[in-house]
């Protein structure tokens, strides 16, 4: 019951950080030419600029429709920052987040428990691509073999066969990217606790003297 009780806590104390701040997303643009056609840009072209247009957010909802466009676009995108900037600094932020690491983690243990559970849940992805690179080399393997034989029996390799060796090729070299940033994403996953573990320990140093 206690647990669950800390996890409730942690969920809710979580989502209040949340919101704290208002995120500033991409934003677009739309507006019309002078035949009453709509258009979306990234920016609005300095020929239309004169005119009323739509800032639109990144999931396609209109946030304002600019009727005073004295003020240039960016100004206004400067102000608009100014304006979303977070409701509170970020040594509150600091506070707030250390408050959440000893509600989060009763001991070392339990940090280390999180890193386990986080690594090995890439586990599964990292055991198919380091299947599928073992089959694909040895597809590889295979058709190489077969291609030398052809060429010493006079054959020549047909396109075909070079398109199927070509994407082999791309298949390993596509699963070897997955694989390196895998690892890529278990380092910044230890790095991440190491991070915490250390805030953690200082944090609680005097309860634990």
């Amino acid at each position: 019951m206690g647990s669950r009780l800390q996890r409730i806590v942690v969920v809710v104390f979580a989502g209040s950080l949340c919101l704290l701040s208002v995120p500033v997303s991409a934003e677009s643009y739309r507006w019309k030419d002078k035949d009453g056609n709509v258009h979306y840009g990234a920016i609005v072209p300095p020929e239309y600029a004169e005119q009323p247009y739509d800032v639109i957010s990144e999931s396609g909802i209109v946030i304002e429709h600019v009727e005073d466009t004295s003020e240039s676009m960016a100004a206004r995108a400067k102000r608009a920052v100014k304006e979303r900037a977070p409701l509170i600094s970020e040594d509150q932020r600091r506070r707030q987040s250390d408050r959440l690491l000893v509600i989060q983690y009763q001991s070392e243990a339990d940090i280390q428990k999180a890193q386990d559970l986080a690594i090995a849940q890439l586990g599964y992805d990292s055991t198919l691509f380091h299947q599928s690179v073992a089959s694909t080399s040895a597809a590889i393997r295979d058709q190489i073999h077969r291609a030398a034989d052809q060429q010493r029996a006079g054959s020549s390799i047909d396109a075909e066969q070079q398109e199927q060796i070509d994407l082999l090729y791309k298949r390993l070299t596509l699963d070897k990217r997955r694989i390196s940033l895998l690892a890529s994403r278990e380092a910044k996953i230890r790095d991440r606790y190491k991070s915490e573990l250390d805030r953690w320990r200082m944090l609680t140093a005097d309860d634990r003297s």
